[in-house]
């Protein structure tokens, strides 16, 4: 009995936490605000910029541009930092500290094939955050089906502008 109760207790305090991430633009305002005073400085909302480089073997056939990705709400979740879209769904990208300020480990999930990416992100005193990655192959094979060829490789830029809180000098833990 106890070991059911444990197993409730459990289920419940997860369904309660996540029930916590909020669910609109207006209430991750909200949930900065509170907490302003203790955020660490890659806490926020964001604005995510890319710029995808198409290479066949290492010649560049192909640039994307998209200034406006996505904005994104990046909260302090134990030993990380976990992204969320406006909505409270997971964006599935997630940010370690490392022993140096400013620089993040980041770990990008792709769920379509299990697999991540992994790279440093570094915040400059501005606000902003850049990092660069390849998707990994086996995703890019999915992507592109049957139009895809060996020795495809796509490079994603990244740029984070911080948008909320406006201090961006956010001094935190």
């Amino acid at each position: 009995m106890k070991f059911l109760l444990t197993i409730i207790g459990f289920v419940c305090c997860s369904l309660f936490n996540r029930a916590q991430i909020p669910n609109n633009e207006s209430s991750f305002k909200s949930y900065f605000s509170e907490k302003k005073d203790s955020l660490d400085p890659i806490e926020g909302i964001w604005l995510v910029s890319s710029t995808q480089e198409f290479y066949r073997y290492d010649t560049l056939y192909n640039v994307d541009k998209y200034p406006r990705a996505a904005k994104v709400a990046i909260v302090h979740n134990g030993k990380f930092y976990d992204s969320y879209n406006l909505t409270g769904e997971s964006y599935d990208v997630s940010f370690y500290l490392t022993d140096v300020k400013g620089v993040y480990l980041y770990k990008n999930y792709f769920r379509s094939t299990n697999e991540y990416s992994n790279t440093q992100a570094v915040i400059s005193t501005a606000g902003v955050m850049q990092y660069t990655y390849e998707f990994p192959d086996e995703y890019l094979r999915k992507q592109f089906g049957d139009s895809y060829e060996v020795g495809t490789r796509v490079v994603n830029l990244l740029t984070w502008k911080k948008t909320f809180p406006e201090d961006a000098n956010v001094q935190g833990k």
